[in-house]
């Protein structure tokens, strides 16, 4: 079954509520940061950057210059293509 971003989007924002992780979509905009990620996650003492993408969704250059710069400052970020990802990511955490 192929999902949409959207529908992927609310299985992350619905797993991390029956979870009880604190996190937050970051809306896009007027204004908004270029590269932006889709949504952030307070976890055990860590600030989580997620980019949700289709299994076959590409990231733009700026998201790719995000990535990068939470990479040299030790910021962990996500690219999440599907639910079991995070699922996975969270779960040994």
């Amino acid at each position: 079954m192929n999902l949409t971003e959207t529908q992927i989007k609310l299985q992350i924002k619905d797993y991390l509520a029956f979870k009880g992780i604190y996190n937050f979509p970051l809306v896009q905009g007027m204004g908004s940061h270029r590269g932006s990620p889709d949504r952030i996650m307070h976890y055990q003492g860590k600030t989580h950057y997620l980019e949700i993408k289709t299994p076959q969704g590409k990231m733009s250059d700026y998201q790719i210059a995000f990535q990068e710069q939470c990479k040299e400052d030790g910021i962990p970020y996500l690219i999440i293509r599907t639910i079991e990802e995070l699922v996975d990511y969270v779960e040994p955490l």
